[in-house]
């Protein structure tokens, strides 16, 4: 169904075409109406989008090329129809310039009207399975105003020209932001056709692609409930699973600090998973994040072989899924504030790093990955000084924490980011013994005490030192002390 939209400084000739219009009784058309000015046409058609637009070319003003060309950049799809005297044809042929699809000469014959119309309304169904081809002013104009907001800071001003743009769209002074997300890249094909429900949908809002998983939406203040029930609905019933926000009403002014939001909204899903509309009653809670976050990026960084432990993994990933997300917003900065003071001790400041927007994790364990992979590559560079003191110290911490474990220098050399010939030769130099002896010699110590307790048989103190039987347990034992671990438990000290 199609909306007209009558445009001639004479109302008798506005007033006449509407009355043939409607004797024509065409089951397309569901609304005339008519303006006496361009300048009328333009304040009109920020809330009324008509589909078929019939103006005269010679007006006083804005005049009908003015009109089509100020128009065609905010309405779609349309079609406009000029309406001209025979001595018009220059106009006319400016008309054409500027996007007209044809042209009625004055009085209009009602043949000619039907010819006409039918000719338009047959263009506006032909595209019915592509209609972005008519909608590309609409298409730019959204392209347009979401690239400013990309790159414009959320705490800055919408420029002049911004503002401007929202207000030819029909946004009106205040606007909400909305955005729609997928778990994976989609075609550009499949995010076109989301685009155009939603232009299906409403009049009184813009939509655009923001990456190739992702679509903006702005929408005027009063369009906010039922565009909300609109998403929610579509995203239930979409067959690729989908997640969106939706902030308050603010000034369009403001519209910066909104895009930013309607992103931070987003960040939801990484709790509650996909299939969800979030608002701003999704995001309650406080912005404290637990100290037990904190402890274990003091240890990761002093530490750095814990975020290999499964673990410590596990306990970290359960502390981030009790955050609220005020608190994961702020816990997501301090962890780069961290890390990035404990680069800059160590001499290693970012080069160019630019950090991910939260928002852009698709999943909690995407997110989880993202700190483990920049806290290992801390670990892997600290441990690549050939200078640093500490590494041989992370090293013993580890073995002497892990001395019952199946230790081996080339597992260690592997989680510490080591080649096995620098460990070898570094250990030897810290230490002044092979690894293999230090291990030896830190297992006999343990076996030692474990011995005066009379409850443990010699299995299970082989097993508790790192020792798969007691005769490999009771070999090395004797090696290091020269006598049995019985013979040692029946003295009940240790031999000279």
């Amino acid at each position: 169904m199609y909306k007209i939209l009558i445009v001639d400084d004479e109302y008798y000739i506005c007033e006449g075409l509407k009355a043939q219009l409607l004797l024509l009784a065409v089951p397309d058309i569901c609304e005339i109406r008519t303006c006496l000015s361009g300048e009328e046409a333009l304040l009109l058609c920020q809330t009324y989008k008509p589909q078929i637009i019939f103006t005269d070319i010679k007006m006083e003003g804005m005049d009908g090329i003015s009109l089509i060309h100020a128009l065609s950049r905010k309405l779609h799809p349309a079609q406009f129809i000029v309406l001209s005297g025979y001595d018009d044809f220059d106009y006319v042929r400016g008309a054409f310039q500027h996007g007209a699809a044809d042209y009625l000469l004055k009085p209009i014959l009602l043949e000619d009207l039907t010819k006409t119309l039918a000719s338009v309304i047959e263009a506006l169904n032909g595209p019915a399975r592509n209609p972005d081809r008519l909608r590309k002013p609409l298409f730019q104009l959204s392209a347009d105003i979401f690239r400013e907001l990309s790159v414009l800071p959320s705490d800055a001003a919408a420029s002049q020209s911004l503002l401007s743009a929202l207000d030819r769209s029909g946004i009106g002074d205040a606007c909400c932001v909305a955005v729609l997300t997928f778990p994976e890249p989609k075609s550009y094909e499949f995010l076109i056709h989301q685009i155009n429900l939603f232009y299906d949908f409403s009049e009184q809002i813009l939509a655009g692609i923001l990456s190739d998983s992702r679509i903006g939406i702005l929408c005027a203040a009063g369009t906010q409930n039922t565009l909300s029930a609109f998403l929610a609905t579509h995203i239930s019933s979409c067959r690729s699973p989908a997640a969106a926000s939706l902030t308050e009403a603010m000034p369009v002014s403001c519209i910066a600090q909104q895009f930013r939001r309607a992103h931070e909204l987003l960040c939801l899903r990484l709790f509650h998973g996909y299939g969800l509309l979030f608002t701003e009653a999704d995001a309650t809670g406080k912005g404290d994040f637990s100290p037990r976050l904190k402890h274990f990026m003091a240890s990761a960084l002093k530490t750095p072989s814990l975020v290999s432990n499964q673990a410590q993994r596990s306990a970290f990933l359960r502390e981030l899924r009790k955050l609220s997300l005020p608190a994961l917003l702020r816990f997501y900065q301090y962890f780069h504030n961290v890390l990035e003071a404990a680069r800059s001790d160590h001499g290693w400041p970012e080069q160019g790093y630019a950090v991910p927007p939260l928002s852009d994790f698709p999943q909690m364990a995407a997110l989880e990955d993202y700190f483990c992979k920049r806290l290992l590559e801390f670990a892997e560079k600290r441990a690549s000084q050939p200078d640093n003191p500490g590494s041989m110290e992370m090293v013993r911490s580890y073995v002497d924490t892990h001395y019952m474990e199946n230790l081996t220098l080339s597992m260690l050399a592997d989680r510490f980011f080591m080649s096995y010939s620098y460990l070898s030769k570094a250990f030897h130099k810290a230490f002044h013994m092979p690894f293999q002896q230090y291990l030896l010699m830190l297992r006999m110590e343990h076996a030692l005490e474990l011995l005066k307790d009379e409850t443990l048989t010699i299995q299970q103190i082989a097993a508790s030192v790192g020792y798969e039987n007691a005769f490999n347990f009771s070999r090395s034992f004797k090696a290091q002390y020269g006598v049995s671990p019985s013979h040692f438990r029946k003295q009940r000290g240790v031999p000279d």
